[in-house]
């Protein structure tokens, strides 16, 4: 699934803004992470935080 986030937190504590985060459907695991660059098809946005384990 692919979602929109304000703000993602990885396990570093590397903090990114304004991102699409991909997790796994199953588990909800992080998988991979991008640069939100303006409306992108078959992304929810949710806004707010997401802390990656």
């Amino acid at each position: 699934m692919r979602r929109a986030y304000h703000k993602l937190i990885l396990p570093d504590g590397t903090c990114h803004k304004m991102v699409v985060c991909h997790t796994d459907d199953a588990t909800g695991r992080l998988l991979d992470f991008h640069p939100l660059q303006g409306e992108e098809p078959f992304v929810e946005w949710v806004g707010g935080m997401l802390v990656a384990e």
